[in-house]
């Protein structure tokens, strides 16, 4: 048993991959800005 302990600890120490959170931020945030480009025409249309 004592070696799933050391295998729970050895997830816990791993690094948090920084290239990888960059990347899904900036495809969130690419995703967003596409949304509201698209969306931007038809509300400035509708509502003026």
């Amino acid at each position: 048993m004592p070696s799933k302990a050391k295998n729970k600890e050895k997830l816990n120490e791993k690094p948090l991959d920084f290239i990888l959170c960059i990347v899904i931020f900036l495809l969130l945030a690419l995703g967003i800005v596409m949304v509201l480009s698209a969306s931007a025409p038809s509300s400035l249309s509708q509502y003026r």
